[in-house]
């Protein structure tokens, strides 16, 4: 089996990584891949999302203390490896050991062959746990909130992409880009047109457009599927998951 990790990223917060980390896993569990999602974010929101909080074993034990990976059933064919703050105190840690950046990479070796997709729900910026993310995936999934500050540093992130593909991982490659909170406004729609232009064929076709459905959905920590099966949101995950699984 080849397993597809994707970790999902952008230095900015709000973009909706968390949202589409939960969202496409639970679209592609419900197309019988069987799939992990993991929380690198230190501020657990994905584990939050799932109702998960003070877990008593997470991602910080794994990276850290180097124990096995914790991994909480959610659903059928759906995982996840669950974060809490603890997490926030990793960094410093892991900066110290000249094996680091590795550290991910070996925790999810265990468990690969297990999952059709593992999808990493990185934190809103560049360190060290974003580069274990890089490090370990196979592809790069990159959120862009279609609004103008969004697109800012877009070439950053590329351009460690392609650094960490040259020297770390020859198997990196862009997944694609995402626009998500996409809404009918003059300034969205112009943002979703620069960058399908600029970035052409690495630009994802299906847009994630703004819905209340999935703020509500995490409000009572639940996927947009479980909350919403026929909302906006809904069909929007749901069409990513057939264009990512056939990409």
């Amino acid at each position: 089996m080849n397993t597809r990790i994707i970790a999902v990223v952008n230095h900015k917060g709000g973009v909706g990584k968390t949202t589409t980390t939960l969202n496409l896993g639970k679209a592609l569990a419900l197309q019988k891949h069987k799939v992990l999602i993991v929380d690198s974010d230190p501020q657990a929101n994905l584990s939050q999302s799932l109702k998960i909080e003070d877990p008593k074993k997470d991602i910080y034990h794994a990276l850290v203390e180097k124990e096995k990976l914790p991994i909480v059933k959610i659903d059928k064919n759906f995982d996840i490896v669950p974060a809490s703050l603890d997490l926030s105190g990793a960094e410093s840690k892991l900066i110290m050991d000249v094996n680091g950046y590795f550290r991910l990479k070996e925790a999810l070796k265990p468990v690969t062959e297990k999952y059709d997709y593992i999808l990493v729900d990185c934190p809103p910026s560049l360190g060290i746990l974003t580069i274990n993310a890089l490090i370990a995936c196979t592809e790069v999934m990159i959120a862009i909130q279609s609004q103008y500050l969004a697109i800012k540093g877009l070439n950053t992130i590329l351009e460690l992409v392609e650094e960490l593909r040259k020297n770390l991982n020859p198997y990196l490659r862009v997944a694609g880009m995402l626009l998500t909170q996409v809404n009918r406004t003059v300034v969205s729609k112009n943002i979703v047109e620069s960058v399908q232009k600029t970035h052409k064929e690495k630009v994802f076709q299906t847009v994630i457009r703004q819905n209340v459905a999935i703020t509500e959905a995490s409000t009572v920590g639940q996927d947009i599927f479980t909350y919403a099966p026929d909302s906006m949101a809904a069909d929007d995950y749901r069409n990513l998951a057939l264009e990512v699984s056939k990409s």
